[in-house]
């Protein structure tokens, strides 16, 4: 009879001995539960962190291109208004090259008239003055029937 109650002891203090280490396992989960529960939650707060900062980015980077894209037509509008000032002034300098060309020529002719005029204030003859300035015939005569006109009058 002392049989049965060793083998009933001894099948409590195994009983016991499971449930302390069924209540340590348990205890074990739960502290390992919690220590996960911890690293989701932070985990969670770096994943909102991280999602406000690409909300700002995102909006700092929208507002850099669309303030790329406003400079990038007004360099547009500033480089065709210059490119047609530019235009403007090469206009500009070619019609002062041709007004000087013309007053260069203009200013050859009259020195050869002017010659003609100091010719006849001199007396010299209709043939001298058409060798001497290169002038025509018929624009000597006239020069000479001008000047001997307003000499008389």
């Amino acid at each position: 009879m002392l049989a049965v109650p060793i083998i009933a002891v001894l099948s409590l203090v195994l009983n016991l001995i499971c449930l302390v280490v069924l209540f340590l396992m348990v205890s074990r989960q739960k502290v390992r539960a919690a220590v996960a529960d911890s690293q989701v939650q932070a985990n969670e707060l770096v994943i909102t962190n991280l999602q406000y900062a690409h909300e700002k980015l995102s909006a700092a980077h929208q507002s850099l291109a669309i303030k790329h894209e406003q400079t990038s037509v007004e360099s547009t509008q500033v480089s065709k208004q210059l490119e047609h000032r530019i235009k403007l002034l090469q206009n500009n300098i070619h019609e002062h090259q041709v007004a000087m060309e013309q007053l260069q020529t203009e200013q050859g002719v009259d020195k050869f008239y002017s010659r003609a005029i100091k010719l006849a204030k001199k007396g010299a003859d209709l043939d001298e003055i058409v060798n001497e300035c290169e002038l025509p015939r018929a624009e000597v005569e006239m020069l000479l029937s001008v000047y001997q006109s307003t000499t008389s009058s």
